[in-house]
């Protein structure tokens, strides 16, 4: 793990006026510490797991490393106090503050530092927040994290909590699939992580994820029960399609189906009932006079969901069952409206994300506008899927940060619970400026109002060293391509869209060539190269330079992609076989 180390005389201290006013907490000064870290006698895996990483990484910036105790072991004033630890009798006890799910609280009292939450992750972000907010701790990856050396370690008066503004946060890029670690201190939640015990496991649990019908109903039924399937242009079909909703052995089978889910997956906490990632619905006149009546599909898909979860509920009252608002079904039906066990998971697929949704001139941003307005106030379990990649392209240049943080906000705004940030996720790692893109997803999910600009800069200029402002003017440049009028970019966009011309792409060379000579070391260097792998995909798929120079190109592209990693040109096709076309 390599680690970027720094001196800092201290940290800044937080005071608020609503709190006692207490002595100066000081955690370490003139080389040494007093302090120990307690846990409860039990404590719970996350528990314990908080005040090992909580011990790890203040040894990593003061040298010193704080004891780990239980409860019933000898108290002193001097204490960091972690989740279900109680303080000793007599002690100083202030009100605590009640934050939301996986939100905590960091309060001082006389000498002690109290972390303390509610749900199973708290207690851990709380050490983060303190390791991050009030120590300077950075993870910008997987493997490059930023830790400060501190001659001193003082904490002002402290009585804050903080509740992240969704309940179910996933930013589906490799990076944090990949590394549960990772995943965790940016205090994220969701389905694909690996978290364990330790992390306090995932706060969405699924099974299936998503895009359930074919398990629901098996595409081998079609062969003695066509009219399970859907009616289309006269006649029932079988293939990739949806069902016919409204058949009752339909919803018998996919309750029972559902129901034994359950009983085989005890862990899960979400059930996906969700249309096959395709239109193909039924038209059959039972289901089309729901979707007639309803101003749409989402009438007879969410007439089923509801009959399923209404099922679930009598014997599950704590399993939700999740549905999508995908493609066709994105619009609310006009009367019908999802039970409260129901999650309603809109999806955005069709927009452009150069600019954000409720200030874009594209008519499927205003579509999309108009839906989420119309579904929030009738879904009361309301997630969003989002989408931050170029899913044909990889590594093609995506220039969607401009829009990141004023969509996570719009959601917020519109009642959204959840976000599932789908990015690069196939590609092995490092796909197109990931590394940047994803940990500032992260934090917009944890927190919509965090200040960006800071972010970035924080993350450039530790990532890239003196190629930062290289990298900066890289990035500036990208996000200019798309403020033209009627400029936009979508998920799918060709390398030879209009954004992506000749004279960006020069230019970008030429920042980017800058960029390495300024590179101060080997890995800084291999960052930047990892970064130009966008414009050199553009080149060589587009034939913007010459076949005796492409051929060269191309290899230099896939050693470095090669080490970096990347397994993926694009969401359907390995690395290896792009490089064999674009060869032929």
């Amino acid at each position: 793990m390599r680690r970027f180390r720094c001196t800092l005389l201290c940290f800044p201290m937080l005071y608020l006026a609503t709190a006692p006013v207490l002595a100066e907490v000081t955690l370490f000064q003139n080389g040494k510490s007093l302090y120990q870290i307690v846990i409860a006698a039990k404590p719970s895996a996350a528990e314990r797991h908080a005040a090992e990483e909580l011990q790890h990484y203040f040894e990593q910036a003061t040298g010193a490393k704080l004891p780990i105790v239980a409860d019933d072991q000898p108290r002193r004033e001097e204490e960091i106090v972690i989740g279900g630890a109680p303080l000793p009798e007599g002690a100083v006890k202030l009100p605590v503050p009640e934050p939301g799910l996986d939100g905590f609280t960091l309060q001082t009292a006389g000498k002690r530092l109290l972390i303390s939450g509610t749900g199973p992750r708290a207690a851990l972000y709380g050490v983060y927040a303190l390791l991050e907010d009030k120590l300077g701790v950075r993870w910008y990856t997987p493997d490059f994290e930023q830790v400060p050396t501190l001659d001193q370690v003082k904490l002002g008066d402290l009585n804050e909590s903080e509740t992240p503004a969704l309940e179910y946060r996933e930013v589906y890029w490799s990076e944090f699939i990949q590394n549960a670690d990772f995943a965790a201190r940016h205090r994220l939640n969701g389905n694909s992580y690996q978290l364990t015990e330790k992390h306090g496991g995932r706060m969405a649990v699924y099974f299936p994820f998503v895009h359930s019908f074919d398990m629901l109903v098996p595409p081998a039924l079609y062969d003695t029960h066509p009219e399970y399937f859907p009616l289309i242009g006269g006649e029932r079909r079988n293939g990739y399609v949806q069902r016919c909703l409204t058949n009752p052995d339909v919803l018998r089978i996919a309750t029972e189906n559902v129901l034994q889910w359950i009983k085989e997956h005890p862990e899960a906490s979400i059930i996906s009932v969700s249309q096959n990632d395709t239109i193909n619905n039924c038209q059959c006149p039972t289901c089309k006079a729901i979707d007639d009546a309803e101003g749409g599909p989402a009438g007879s898909l969410l007439t089923f969901v509801n009959a399923v979860a209404e099922a679930v509920e009598k014997e599950h009252p704590n399993v939700r069952i999740d549905t999508l608002a995908y493609q066709y079904t994105r619009k609310p039906p006009k009367s019908l409206r999802p039970r409260n066990n129901v999650i309603v998971r809109l999806c955005s697929i069709e927009c452009c994300f150069a600019h954000p949704f409720d200030n874009c001139s594209a008519n499927e941003n205003g579509q999309f506008v108009q839906d989420i307005k119309a579904w929030q106030p009738v879904a009361p379990l309301l997630y969003v899927w989002d989408y931050t990649t170029n899913f044909g392209q990889y590594q093609q240049p995506f220039p969607n940060f401009g829009a990141l943080q004023p969509n996570v906000q719009f959601f917020v705004k519109h009642g959204v619970r959840g976000v599932f940030e789908q990015g690069n996720y196939s590609a092995g790692g490092h796909g197109e400026m990931e590394p940047l893109r994803g940990y500032l997803l992260a934090k917009l999910l944890w927190n919509p109002n965090a200040d960006v600009p800071t972010l970035t800069d924080q993350f450039l200029n530790a990532y890239y060293g003196k190629s930062a402002d290289k990298m900066r003017e890289y990035v500036a440049l990208l996000n200019r391509q798309t403020q033209k009028a009627g400029v936009h970019a979508h998920i799918y966009d060709s390398p030879g869209v209009a954004y992506l011309h000749d004279e960006f792409l020069n230019e970008a060379d030429k920042l980017l060539d800058e960029a390495e000579t300024l590179a101060e070391n080997d890995d800084i260097r291999f960052r930047v190269e990892t970064a130009r792998l966008g414009i050199w995909y553009v080149k060589l798929v587009t034939k913007r330079v010459a076949d005796d120079e492409r051929r060269a190109l191309l290899d230099r592209y896939l050693q470095i992609a090669h080490k970096a990693g990347i397994s993926n040109a694009s969401e359907g096709q390995p690395l290896d076989a792009w490089a064999n076309a674009m060869r032929e």
